[in-house]
């Protein structure tokens, strides 16, 4: 027997997770029965939009096992970048962070239900994942330029743009630098909302001192413990969401050849003596980007004040503080990542 298409599983499966979600959704009287009251016309609009989330959550859920998700190899101001490609509809670029970082690693889990209604595109930068690794990483500056080129390369005038940390300062200074081509910016863990340095002047010497620099990932390579315990105790808020797949996943990639290297190489470009090298602060009212903020309440590597303040000064910023989560908001809450990011395009695309 052929096995059951897309619209089969939606019949079957999806229309009873469908159900399932509306009856939860619907609203219950003070005598916990269903209301049967009139209800006002803000509460109707509300109740069918809360429909309509789960008429698109049964539809994603029915369609994801299907979705393909191709390597892509793009040159893009003469470095050969890898990214992953799936979907149709409106292009959707994803940014991954740095650290020991790629596109695959934070946006992997969710590119099916993303591209259930996007054409999705995960770039590795230069350095990291798949992508080629340069002589000299780029700045921070270089590679807003190079977002530019990849979009040319891949035929893309417009798009939704979705950066985690690192990605986020880059999405952050291309949406200034080309607001047209932006139709949603959604900035995840952002850095680069201030350039503040906790502490000065260590960071930056010990960063010039090579064994030092190097010391900052030599125990993560060399020890899967040490890296769950980071995964666990810095970057999670609830490590009890790290499970031993995760910190295989993370390891891995840690012992790539040049993992180390790059983020050494990154960090090195971005610590000043008393201050981080990138800060858009005095430039986010100049936004004009439908904008979204989307921040882990209990994050221990970028707070959330950050985010705070920034929504701020970025008009008509929507802020959404996930709670109970730390800095890595798409993979330690993933179905909020995707739900606020996909209602967000929706929106104001």
């Amino acid at each position: 027997m052929a096995a059951a298409g897309p619209a089969a599983r939606l019949r079957d499966a999806g229309l009873l997770a469908l159900r399932r979600r509306v009856r939860g959704r619907l609203p219950l009287g003070a005598d916990g029965g269903r209301a049967r009251r009139a209800q006002s016309p803000d509460h109707r609009r509300r109740l069918l939009t809360r429909v309509q989330d789960a008429v698109q959550d049964a539809v994603q859920d029915a369609v994801r096992d299907d979705v393909r998700v191709e390597h892509r190899h793009v040159v893009a101001n003469g470095t050969r970048c890898h990214a992953l490609e799936a979907g149709s509809g409106t292009p959707l670029v994803l940014l991954h962070g740095t650290a020991i970082d790629s596109a695959a690693l934070t946006y992997g889990p969710s590119l099916p239900q993303l591209a259930a209604r996007h054409r999705v595109l995960a770039l590795d930068w230069p350095g990291y994942g798949r992508s080629e690794h340069p002589r000299a990483l780029p700045s921070m500056d270089d590679m807003v330029t190079l977002l530019a080129a990849f979009l040319d390369e891949v035929g893309l005038a417009r798009v939704h743009l979705a950066g985690f940390s690192m990605g986020a300062a880059v999405g952050l200074g291309f949406a200034l630098r080309s607001p047209e081509r932006v139709a949603t910016l959604t900035a995840i863990g952002a850095y680069g909302l201030d350039g503040g340095l906790p502490v000065p002047i260590l960071p930056f010497v010990a960063m010039r001192v090579p064994w030092l620099g190097q010391s900052v990932t030599w125990g993560l390579r060399r020890s899967r413990f040490l890296t769950g315990l980071v995964l666990r105790h810095v970057v999670f808020s609830d490590g009890r969401l790290v499970d031993d797949a995760l910190v295989r996943e993370v390891h891995e990639q840690l012992r790539a050849p040049e993992a180390e290297r790059s983020f050494v190489d990154w960090l090195r470009g971005e610590l000043r003596p008393f201050a981080l090298g990138t800060s858009y602060a005095e430039r986010l009212g100049e936004l004009r980007v439908p904008t979204l903020l989307l921040h882990g309440r209990n994050d221990r590597v970028i707070p959330a004040r950050k985010a705070d303040a920034a929504s701020e000064r970025i008009s008509g910023a929507r802020l959404v503080r996930v709670p109970g989560c730390g800095h890595w908001v798409p993979r330690e809450a993933p179905e909020v990542f995707r739900r606020e990011l996909l209602e967000f395009t929706r929106e104001r695309g």
